[in-house]
């Protein structure tokens, strides 16, 4: 019974002994001192010694481990093996960092190499809504010249033209600044990092900040 109860590595080792010789000790958990030809079954919780004829060590027997303590086993192996996983991408990130950055004038011309086609984008919204505005301003004096009468159709179709050209360039000048401010912050968190890999941290290296900031 012991054995089909029993993990792989009491398998190979919790048949019985009988011929070769080897002894089985442990102290189990009432501090009695046992030995057999086999394995304990008063100490599955505990390791064993495994003896040859002559009193060497041949072996150890690990625990039986409980279910919960299994369990236990399996998640720290998870999470282990998530960390490495975690560590190996950081280390190939700083690498690729340190390849594509050797110095602090090569970050410098691709962040403004990144920056330039929107901050393009953004002068252009800019002057667009200028002349919107502008555009605006001459179609209120239009219908303020009518005074009370109704505004024709054709001004009110350039008026609400305008305004829905507006709102549009509002739109996009918006969308360009928060691009802008991500690649901003891009950058900075790179040369953040390339300062600590220029400086000699290795890839992968915990952010000293980091470590700071942790309670």
């Amino acid at each position: 019974m012991l054995a089909a109860a029993a993990p792989a590595a009491w398998a190979v080792d919790a048949k019985p002994q009988t011929g070769d010789g080897r002894i089985y000790t442990c102290t189990d958990a009432s501090g009695r001192r046992l030995s057999s030809d086999r394995p304990i079954p008063e100490c599955l919780s505990q390791e064993q010694r495994v003896l040859g004829r002559d009193g060497s060590q041949r072996g150890v027997v690990p625990p039986l481990r409980s279910r919960e303590e299994q369990d236990r086993l399996e998640d720290l192996k998870k999470q282990q093996s998530q960390d490495l996983a975690t560590q190996n991408e950081a280390v190939r990130r700083d690498r690729m960092l340190l390849t594509r950055y050797p110095d602090a004038g090569s970050h410098d011309v691709a962040r403004q190499r990144a920056l330039a086609p929107v901050q393009k984008l953004i002068d252009a919204a800019k002057s667009r809504l200028h002349t919107l505005e502008a555009e605006a301003d001459g179609l209120a004096t239009e219908r303020a010249a009518l005074g009370n009468r109704s505004s024709p159709d054709e001004l009110r179709s350039r008026i609400n033209a305008n305004e829905g050209a507006t709102e549009a360039q509002r739109t996009i000048l918006q969308n360009q600044e928060a691009e802008r401010e991500r690649i901003v912050q891009q950058f900075d968190a790179e040369r953040s990092r390339l300062q600590q890999l220029w400086a000699g941290a290795a890839p992968g290296a915990a952010d000293p900040a980091a470590k700071r900031a942790t309670p």
